[in-house]
Parts: C-alpha cells; structure tokens; sequence
C-alpha cells in the first residue's frame, strides 16, 4: 500500500514512507482478513435467507443450515479481529509519531509536549498535528542552517 501524495513536501513524504514501513505488515493482514469476513458473512447471510424460504428436505437443510452459521460465525470473527487489528494500526502510527517527536533535536521541549498532547488527546487529528509538527521541524532546520551560514 503505497500512498503518493503529490501536494506534500519530500520531508513529509519520507516520514510517511517510514510509518508506512512499519504498519505495513498489520495493514496487508487487516486487508486480507477484511475481504475474507466480508465474503463469508455475505455468502452465509444470501445462503441462510434461501435455506430459510425454500423449504426442501429437511435434514440436508438442518446441516447446511448449520455449516452457513459456522461460515458467518467464522467471518463475524474475522471482523472482529479485523476491528482488533485497526485499532492496533492507529496504536502503532501513535506510538511512530511520538518517538519521532521525542527525537527531533530543532524543536523545545515544550512544543514537544504541546505536540503530544495533540496527538494523545485528539487521536482523529494526529496525522494533521504530525504533519504540523514536521513542518514546524523542518521550518527549524532551515533557520538554524542560515543561521549557520
């Protein structure tokens, strides 16, 4: 999953890349196990509904009956699991952004702390406030090298 965002700047575009790197595993994992609830939840769901109307032999029906549920039981935990796996997602790009923010050297150590206050308490926002603070950085560097010159 490689996300090309044209109308960001190279340095934000090389810390996605990073954070995609990590979460990619988790990312390719939650996508597989997305397709697959769906698939058997709606294979079960359409079977059950005709098994349910369409009333034939009675003991071939009980045990299909029976294996549709399993296969919808099966995919709701999927799903389940696949919801598990989103929030460990959100967790872990949390966890990238605050320790790419503890190690930045241009920025104090308050604004650090106002960023991870952000982040932490406005968990929707982070990206945005990550990419503030990248800007922020970099705005930083670029000072202290002309300062330098």
């Amino acid at each position: 999953m490689n996300i090309k965002l044209t109308n960001i700047p190279h340095f934000m575009q090389a810390e996605l890349e990073q954070l995609q790197a990590k979460i990619s595993p988790m990312l390719k994992k939650n996508m597989k196990y997305s397709l697959l609830s769906t698939a058997m939840i709606g294979f079960s769901v359409i079977n059950l509904f005709f098994l349910l109307f369409n009333n034939e032999s009675l003991s071939i029906s009980n045990i299909a009956l029976g294996i549709y549920a399993l296969i919808g039981a099966i995919g709701l935990a999927l799903l389940k699991e696949n919801k598990h796996n989103q929030k460990e997602i959100a967790k872990m790009s949390r966890i990238y952004m605050l320790e790419r923010m503890k190690k930045s050297r241009y920025i104090s150590d308050a604004r650090k702390s106002n960023y991870y206050g952000k982040v932490n308490d406005q968990p929707l926002y982070a990206m945005n406030v990550f990419f503030e603070f990248l800007a922020e950085e970099q705005q930083r560097k670029d000072q202290s090298f002309h300062n330098e010159s």
